[in-house]
């Protein structure tokens, strides 16, 4: 009766709609696929995990998987794509127009500490990136890809602050990896090592240091 009811509707919307509704489905069902695919990739690995396992996890049919993604290393490629654009899109397309260095820099660690705490296994899942980048070279393509692009932003922010005469003559490239390790390695430490010290004080206190170190 539902699917009677909704092919109805398809048929009696504009064109115009109908594809727009077409493509919202499409996005849906790829980020169900994905979704549970990041599930299984961070509990499994890479190496033991089946596309059967991503079917069971996702509760969509075998046809439905494959219809989207040819093998399981089409997946995990598009699995890094949707890792950059659903979870960290605000930190690499931050405006940098308006904002302080220093704010900016704070800023960026407060969307961190925000996805850390709303979808800790995506930080797990970074794990599993580099992991195979180190085997793989299509990964590894895309991995350098992905950290490029937050190196650039660091950089241009941390050259603001130079430029305006609040950051010391540094070396920009030096100074953004910097920033990028470190909030990374609060991270990663915090996954994996017990502490009374809460992940969000760490980054916080960590960022500050930075801003202190950069000041003139």
């Amino acid at each position: 009766m539902y699917l009677s009811k909704y092919t109805l509707i398809i048929y009696i919307i504009p064109t115009g709609r109908y594809v727009i509704l077409k493509s919202k489905l499409k996005d849906s069902t790829k980020n169900q696929i994905l979704e549970a695919a990041l599930r299984v990739f961070v509990k499994s690995g890479f190496s033991k995990t089946t596309m059967d396992d991503i079917v069971n996890e996702s509760g969509l049919s075998k046809g439905a998987i494959y219809h989207h993604y040819g093998s399981k290393k089409e997946l995990f490629l598009a699995l890094i794509d949707y890792w950059e654009n659903y979870f960290f899109k605000n930190i690499i397309n931050k405006d940098l127009t308006n904002n302080n260095p220093d704010e900016l820099l704070r800023d960026i660690t407060l969307d961190v500490i925000k996805a850390f705490k709303s979808s800790k296994h995506i930080f797990l899942a970074e794990l599993e990136f580099w992991s195979l980048s180190n085997h793989d070279l299509d990964v590894r393509k895309r991995t350098t890809e992905l950290y490029s692009k937050l190196i650039v932003l660091f950089r241009n922010i941390i050259s603001k602050g130079v430029n305006s005469g609040l950051y010391k003559n540094i070396d920009l490239d030096v100074a953004a990896l910097s920033v990028m390790t470190s909030l990374q390695g609060v991270i990663w430490f915090s996954i994996f090592e017990k502490s009374e010290i809460s992940a969000e004080k760490y980054l916080n206190d960590v960022i500050e240091f930075i801003i202190h170190g950069f000041k003139k």
